[in-house]
Parts: C-alpha cells; structure tokens; sequence
C-alpha cells in the first residue's frame, strides 16, 4: 500500500503527460510496478519479486522475462493465479475486478563470459548481456532480468539487496540506502520511468553532491576511487551547459558508475563506464558528456526507429563535435573532415544505406554513416536556418516530447517550425537515399574585368544530383571571398566571382561544411582505410614475429576477417599493385613498402628505448602510385604483438601508429595529395 501512496502522486502527472511509451494494442496500462532483486554473486543468482498493477479490464497479459528464469509462483489478492511460461513469454490470467495487482516470484542465473581483454569491434556490449559475478554485476534491459510487461509503468521502483558492502544503483533517485544484517540494500524510485532499466552492482566507493540543480553520485571502485571529484566536476559542468542549451536535465540524478568490463553506456540517469575506460584522462572531457546529452536524446526522449536512429548523428554532433567547436575552429574543421574521410574510407557501394535504416552500429561502416553522415546533416541543418533557430528548435523537441518518442518526421517539423519554412523536402532526400553528391570544379577561368578580375566555371555533381548550397572560397592577395552556388536538380552549374585583387586559389567547400564523397586524392592512408577495403591481403614475411593466428585475429579486428592471408614468396607482382596489403613484418621486396625516413628514425629510437616491446603500424600509399594502400605490421616480439595487435583499431583516424612500454607513443596521418578540391592560379 506505501508504494501505491508513493505513486499515486505523480499518476495525474504522468496520466496527463501520456504516461510511458507504448499505445492500448501492448496491453492493458500499468500504473505502477515495483521490483525486489536480491544479487547472490558466487551462485551468479538473481532472486525476485515484483508486483504490477494493471488496469481493469484485461483478462490476460503478456509479460517479458528471461528465458533461462524459474517462475516460482504468480498472485493476485494472496491467491494464486493461472500462468503459463515458455520462450521468455509469461502469460497471466487475470482475475475481474477494479485496478488488478500481481506479484510474479522468480529466480535466473545469469552468467554471460566476460573476457578481462575482450577483442575489439563495434559491439559496445562485448556479447554480455548480464552477468553476476563476484567481480560485478550488470543487469541490461536487454536480458529481461525481472517481468517486464508490455507498456512502461506510469511510477516504478526498484529495491536491489546485496551481500553486504555490495551497492546496487539503477534508474530513479535513491530513496534509501542501508546496510545490516551482512546486507546492502538500496532502493530507486522513478517519477517517470523510461524503457526497460538496467542494474549495477559492486564493491563501489560512493561520492556525492547536488550541482546544476541535480544530484550527483560517483559509484566507483577503489582503485578509481580518487577519480570521483575529477568526474564529478566535469558533470557538473557539462549538465549545466546543456540544460543552457536543451532546457531542464530530465531525470532524478546523474551518476557515474564503474563496470568490471570496458563498456561506454548512456542510461537513463546513469552512466556506466569501464575501469579501463575511466582511468583514461581525456573520458571526463570526451565519452562523459557524450553519455551526458543522451540524458535528452534518446534516453529523455526515445528513438522512434520507423524512420531510423537518428540520435547518434545527434548527441556526436552536440557533444563530439560541438565541444570541439568550443574550443577552436581549428579542430572544428578537422573534425568534420574527419567524418567525411571515414566516410569515404569505410562506406562502399555495398554496404551503403540511406538514414532512415540506421538503426544501430555493427560494424565501421555502419557508424560512418549513422554517426557521422547523421552529424554532417545536423550541421548542414544547423548551416541553413542559423544557431538561434537550431537550438530553439532543439529545445521546443526536448520540452515537447521528453518522456515519449520522436521520429525523423517530428525533428523535420520542429526545425521547420523554427526556421519558418519547410525543410521536410530537403530533408527527406538526404534522409532516404544512400551516398551523397560528389563535386568537380571544371572549365574555370580568371579574366581581367574593369579594375578587378572575374573568376568563371563550372561545378559538376554526379547523378542522380542533391539539393546542396555548395560553398566556393576565392582566395585573394588582400583575403577570401565567400561564394555559395546553389546546385539543385542539376549536374552542372556555373558560377562567377568578382574580385578587385588578382586572385591566387578557388577551393571547394574547404571549411567542409556539406556532406560529400571527398575523392580518394582527398584521403590520407589510414588505419580505416584497411577497415573499408574490399580487396586485403595479409602477407606473412619471413620477418614476422607474430604467429599466424595473431596476425588473422589483428586483421578480424580491423573487420577484415574474410580477407586473404599468404606468405609473401606466394604475392605475384599484379597482385602486389592490385589489392591492398597489410605485410607481418617487413618484406623482402623493400620497392613495396617505403618507410619514410623520419619514421624509421623515430622507430629506431623507440626500439633502442623499449627493445621487443615496441611495436609499428604504419598505413602508405601504393608506391609506385596505383590504387589503394600498403600498410605494415611488425612488433618487434610475440609479446609486443599480443599486447598491442587489438588496440590498433581504436586509432582508425590515423596511419602511423607507435606502441612500446605498455602505450601509444606516437600516432600521426599523413596529408592527402588532393587535400581541398582547388584551382591553383599561381601555378
């Protein structure tokens, strides 16, 4: 009865503001449900009960849990009631009345294999969906880990008991916290709960504070404990300016909480982030506030994914790129030509798909797109109707629709809204087709006219064409002159520009504010450029230190587990310029593979630092030019080659990598030969 009271509170709120998400076809509505978990790690054991309330009417309900759990029993008014329980489906019959509460008891074990050195890829979740363990405890919504029924309560709360010194944290705000009897107990309570919640557990050191009008805790463990006022600090300033930028934060608290694996999750008011992970100093500035915003995007409001994700183009973009923007211009521009070279690097015809079937990451190509081509069409938003009208509309989303959902269509018309005209034509062929233009500058001339000069030519765009602004930048001996040529429905489009100084070079579109297929003379070697390739050979050098299967599983982490592998006697010349590469040690044929001297200089001081310990990754051009890239592995040992192999994934922006004493020494990318799409006048 004292959790109904609770509850009853905020039921009008929640009855008037639509409740939780999910229309009548899921089911009767649920006012209310509580949860009562007891974690016993050494048996990896979760032991529950929770109690529904549905509304009247229903007879039956269908209600989700694991599929490996044991439903001890199922009540309504103390009496037991009829159920059934088969491939994760619970089903209920319910008895006739007014308002009908349930009680499910059960029990599952879940033990899912944690690597303490899980290999790279883009599964954020590393394969676990829940584990118990004496190390830690994760308990995603994904594994169904208590009765989840069809539609979101309108008020929940959650209570996790531990053995003691065990603290549990969830969604909501903490209401109790306590530890007797050789038990730790906390309890979480929800004013609007969101989705399906996930649980935390562990021997955590607990820090808090109230900042920006929100309470914050740390849940760290002792070897990271001493980190809880850096990243206390740093969301206490990053919850304060989004709430500048969004509108109110919307959840009970903010906590920043440490799992026993290398995850990078955003939940709602929560995040939960690896140890390794946390240690590393740039997290609080990078991954932190990037969990932060999606307290609004895609936590606060819910993905509606009919027409694709559209959050993670969203939260890269208002809080990887706009933080750099913050800072300088400078790395602003870097960064959107970032996205356009992973782009072009990773994205094939083949694996290529339009917005709108973005659902999620799988694989590099897949972020390209979803990630980075969604950010590069917010900036192009942004570019078009301006800042103010931008981030109005941005806060009309986040007032309108927190605690429901939001599709493509819904930010289409809220932008629109705010720039007073309709942006949904525009928006809708960007968002439903695949790739995006790609530009030539043709036929330009500079003349002398009057005083000045004139400067006269061509853009052309492939088919079938986009709606682009394209930008055109002069430069003059006395500055730049800014153009913008409108190319619509049309392949080519000429243009002028006036200047009164001679001018010296016509760049297209160099502050890389459009997206655009960038050319491959735009695209320095990188480590994704291995990733994006379709055509990859491993070759095996007598001067390989790695085993065979250390060099596959390198080349698998690199999402190249299909690609070739032979020793180098078995390259035939054509193949040697037709395909990419990827030689295990330096090959025989040293015209193959050119290490510029500056970097075989600095690898040298490194060995001669950290002997076998060291390790070099280094992405070239074809030389003699041809098409694609050659890239060279060589650790100077089997140890440096287990220790390092799987981190060279994380560093796809780059084509030098160095490792040695147990770190990233140097990592640099060469320049494109094409940098700028420009018409030299000088030359």
């Amino acid at each position: 009865m004292k959790f109904l009271l609770i509850c009853s509170t905020v039921l009008l709120l929640a009855v008037a503001g639509g409740g939780g998400a999910g229309g009548a076809e899921l089911g009767p509505r649920v006012e209310a449900q509580e949860v009562s978990i007891s974690l016993e790690p050494e048996r990896h054991l979760v032991v529950g009960q929770s109690s529904i309330v549905f509304e009247h009417g229903a007879e039956r309900v269908l209600i989700r849990l694991a599929e490996t759990a044991q439903v001890e029993s199922a009540r309504a008014a103390g009496k037991e009631i009829p159920f059934s329980f088969a491939r994760g489906t619970l089903v209920l019959e319910l008895p006739q009345g007014e308002n009908v509460t349930i009680t499910v008891s059960y029990r599952a074990e879940f033990n899912d294999p944690v690597s303490r050195n899980p290999a790279a890829g883009e599964d954020p979740s590393y394969g676990v969906s829940a584990a118990i363990t004496a190390e830690g405890t994760f308990l995603g919504g994904g594994s169904h880990w208590y009765p989840v029924p069809s539609q979101v309560p309108l008020c929940r709360k959650i209570s996790i008991t531990a053995p003691a010194g065990i603290e549990g944290i969830t969604n909501g705000a903490r209401i109790l916290r306590e530890t007797s009897a050789g038990v730790t107990k906390s309890v979480w309570q929800e004013s609007r709960p969101v989705g399906v919640p996930s649980v935390s557990a562990g021997p955590y050191l607990i820090e808090e504070r109230q900042a920006a009008g929100v309470t914050l805790y740390s849940y760290l463990y002792r070897d990271n404990a001493n980190l809880a006022p850096r990243y206390l600090d740093a969301a206490a300033k990053y919850l304060s300016f989004y709430q500048g930028l969004f509108g109110p934060y919307p959840f009970e608290k903010f906590a920043i909480v440490e799992n026993f694996f290398p995850t990078g999750y955003g939940f709602p008011s929560f995040t939960l982030l690896g140890g390794t992970v946390i240690r590393l100093p740039f997290i609080a500035d990078t991954s932190l506030p990037h969990e932060i915003v999606h307290s609004w995007w895609g936590n606060g409001i819910d993905v509606d994914l009919s027409q694709g994700n559209w959050c993670e183009g969203l939260v890269t973009y208002l809080a990887d790129y706009l933080l750099m923007e913050r800072r300088s211009p400078a790395e602003a521009l870097e960064y959107r030509k970032q996205l356009l070279i992973d782009y072009a690097s990773l994205v094939t015809a083949e694996n290529d798909f339009p917005l709108t079937s973005f659902v999620s990451r799988s694989d590099p190509a897949s972020r390209a797109i979803g990630y980075g081509k969604g950010a590069m069409l917010f900036h192009m938003i942004r570019s078009q109707i301006g800042d103010d009208a931008f981030f109005n509309a941005l806060r009309a989303i986040a007032r309108d629709r927190v605690y429901g959902s939001a599709s493509w269509n819904d930010l289409a018309a809220a932008f629109s809204r705010s720039a007073g005209r309709d942006l949904s034509p525009w928006l809708g062929e960007w968002l439903s087709r695949p790739g995006g233009p790609r530009f030539s500058l043709s036929q330009v001339e500079k003349k002398r006219q009057g005083d000045g000069w004139l400067v006269t030519g061509t853009v052309y765009q492939s088919s079938p064409p986009f709606d682009v602004r394209l930008p055109l930048t002069l430069e003059t001996e006395s500055g730049v002159i800014e153009s913008v040529v409108p190319v619509r429905d049309q392949n080519s489009v000429r243009f002028a520009i006036s200047t009164p100084v001679p001018p010296q070079r016509l760049l297209l579109d160099p502050e890389a504010s459009i997206f655009r297929i960038i050319s491959p003379s735009e695209i320095p070697a990188t480590v994704n450029s291995i990733k994006g390739s379709t055509s990859l050979v491993g070759v095996i050098t007598k001067n390989c230190k790695a085993p065979p299967e250390l060099f596959k599983a390198m080349l698998d982490s690199l999402s190249q587990a299909d690609a070739r592998v032979l020793i180098e006697s078995a390259l035939d010349p054509a193949q040697a310029q037709s395909d990419d590469l990827v030689f295990c040690g330096m090959p025989q044929n040293l015209s193959l593979l050119q290490i510029p001297q500056q970097l075989n200089t600095a690898y040298k001081s490194t060995i001669a630092a950290a002997g076998d310990d060291s390790l070099l990754f280094v992405v070239l051009k074809h030389n003699p030019p041809g098409r694609g890239v050659i890239a060279l592995f060589q650790p100077e040992s089997r140890a440096a080659a287990e220790k390092y192999a799987a981190k060279i994934t994380h560093y796809g922006k780059y084509g030098v990598l160095i490792f040695s004493a147990g770190s990233i020494r140097i990592k640099g990318t060469g320049i494109a030969a094409g940098e700028g799409r420009l018409i030299d006048f000088l030359n």
